[in-house]
């Protein structure tokens, strides 16, 4: 038998779990931002040194090789960014899944709950009109 106080607990609950789902989801949310980010920086580091090596000059060539060194280097160093991203967005994912079936379950016992509480008003109140009939009755047959 569900009381207001236990429907009012499961509501605070359920709130409390939805505000740390969307604080995860917005999280989640920036740190793929990020990594977007990198993927474009890695992208235009590329095309910037495809171009520097498409145009480079008789004077520039004796460069280009310590410039696509550097290139290469800080490529690498996007990867690593990328890839530390990956694993907190992995992290974030795993407890965004976990908070999830959480406030799912914490859903169905508040329906569950608030289903039992209305079954249990609909007896009271049918208790009480049965009560009220058999009152009726008596006086009517006196």
């Amino acid at each position: 038998m569900a009381g207001r106080r236990q429907i009012a607990a499961l509501k605070l609950i359920n709130t409390i779990r939805q505000h740390e789902l969307d604080a995860i989801g917005a999280q989640l949310s920036g740190l793929r931002a990020q990594q977007t980010s990198l993927t474009e920086q890695s992208a235009a580091l590329t095309q910037r040194a495809i171009a520097e090596q498409t145009g480079s000059t008789l004077e520039t060539q004796a460069y280009l090789p310590a410039y696509l060194s550097s290139v290469d280097r800080q490529q690498r160093g996007l990867a690593a960014e990328g890839d530390a991203l990956t694993g907190q967005i992995d992290t974030l994912e795993d407890a965004l899944f976990a908070q999830f079936r959480a406030l799912k379950t914490t859903q169905t016992v508040l329906s569950k709950a608030q289903t039992e509480a209305k079954a249990d008003a609909d007896r009271a109140e049918q208790a009480a009109l049965d009560d009220a009939s058999r009152a009726l009755f008596a006086l009517q047959r006196r």
